[in-house]
């Protein structure tokens, strides 16, 4: 009983802390696939070595395609070992250069240790500048997205991935591709 109270709690102090993000999720300057101005945003805090939130990949591609009036916002939560912070960097070093789902993808598509080696071979292969991407991967600017990111999943009470929001919604875990396409309908 204890501890569904504190679950309810930190629901409600999470929902409490998306009302302040809310326009911030609007931005135009994260990561996102799908219509700029769609009139839902799913939010998915994600981490590329995390199992589940790859096998949430095809769910969040499969809304894509289902709603072309949804814009799907990913939040860069690497907690899952120093690789994981490696390819959020060079993931947001493709935004800068306009391929950011496309590298998205094929990470979320990759087998393997996420070293530069491996990233290096798929932005050479995206067609992206690699020398660039390795440069702005260890910027500070990139940096401070990544905190900004992590910094809002905590204050949201968000400890693990994939954790998504859709509308006023918080779903911590994997959901699947049925109930993802449902909680954009019902919002």
């Amino acid at each position: 009983a204890l501890r569904t109270k504190q679950e309810a709690a930190e629901q409600k102090q999470a929902e409490e802390k998306l009302a302040e993000y809310k326009d911030y999720f609007k931005s135009d300057d994260l990561a996102y696939a799908g219509n700029k101005d769609g009139d839902v945003i799913v939010v998915e805090f994600f981490d590329y070595n995390c199992g589940y939130c790859k096998k949430a990949f095809p769910d969040v591609q499969a809304l894509l395609e289902e709603d072309k009036n949804v814009k799907v916002v990913f939040m860069e939560m690497p907690i899952l070992g120093p690789t994981s912070l490696t390819a959020a960097k060079w993931a947001e070093a493709a935004k800068d250069q306009g391929k950011y789902f496309e590298f998205h993808s094929a990470l979320m598509k990759f087998q393997g240790n996420k070293d530069e080696k491996s990233l290096r071979k798929i932005a050479k292969d995206l067609g992206l500048d690699v020398e660039q991407m390795a440069e702005r991967a260890e910027s500070q600017d990139i940096q401070d997205r990544i905190n900004k990111s992590m910094e809002i999943s905590q204050d949201m009470g968000i400890r693990g991935t994939p954790a998504f929001i859709v509308g006023d919604q918080i779903f911590r875990g994997y959901i699947g591709e049925e109930a993802l396409i449902q909680s954009v309908k019902d919002s």
